[in-house]
């Protein structure tokens, strides 16, 4: 074989070779940034601002979620004077029943699905097993599961979780970190957390009483 039909042989080689060690990386760190971002939702507190606006319901408050494997719970203050001594203006709690008290309400009322009109809250208890569908998330950045389509970005966040049999969606916003949670209805945002603060406590998280 002559030296220049070598030469240009074992370019073809090496690039061929190369391409294929290159792909495993790039799999590998979308492993990873998949992994790390589904732990990130497993224990989770979120304090921020909730602006509402729905059915002449309109409100600007204080807000903090709090979920860990087993439920999630979201609290709403009226802020006293100065923002001192706040108290909760509207309280929810969800393990498999979703319960709530309002200023009305002297005690909690339990609210359990009779549809599937909106997402199931039950969604966010699976966040953590969805590893196990990795290949097929980091294949299409997306993953459809009990009647919700979860899409995600190219560096593997959630983006959004929108219902396949209502016009529901939750957004989630990136700046760096996560910076705010949309919720549309009907293509109409209802609901905007704006997040001041993410921490991870492993903490047990109290009913309503």
């Amino acid at each position: 074989m002559k030296p220049g039909k070598f030469f240009l042989l074992f370019l073809l080689l090496l690039f061929i070779t190369s391409c294929a060690f290159l792909i495993k990386p790039a799999e590998t760190d979308k492993e990873k940034l998949l992994y790390t971002h589904l732990k990130f939702w497993e224990n989770i507190r979120i304090d921020g601002i909730i602006e509402a606006n729905y059915k002449n319901f309109v409100f600007r408050k204080n807000i903090t979620i709090k979920k860990n494997s087993t439920a999630f719970r979201i609290d709403i203050y009226d802020s006293g004077i100065f923002g001192m001594q706040s108290t909760p203006f509207i309280s929810a709690y969800y393990d498999s029943v979703l319960t709530i008290r309002t200023p009305d309400q002297q005690t909690k009322q339990q609210i359990k699905p009779e549809g599937k009109e909106e997402i199931d809250l039950s969604i966010f208890f699976q966040i953590s097993d969805l590893f196990a569908m990795k290949d097929e998330i980091i294949k299409h950045q997306k993953l459809n599961l009990n009647d919700v389509t979860i899409i995600f970005s190219d560096d593997m966040k959630i983006n959004n979780i929108h219902s396949n049999t209502s016009s529901t969606k939750i957004t989630f916003n990136y700046l760096q970190d996560l910076n705010s949670i949309t919720f549309q209805k009907e293509e109409k945002e209802i609901i905007k957390i704006q997040i001041d603060k993410i921490t991870h406590p492993n903490e047990e998280i109290n009913r309503l009483k």
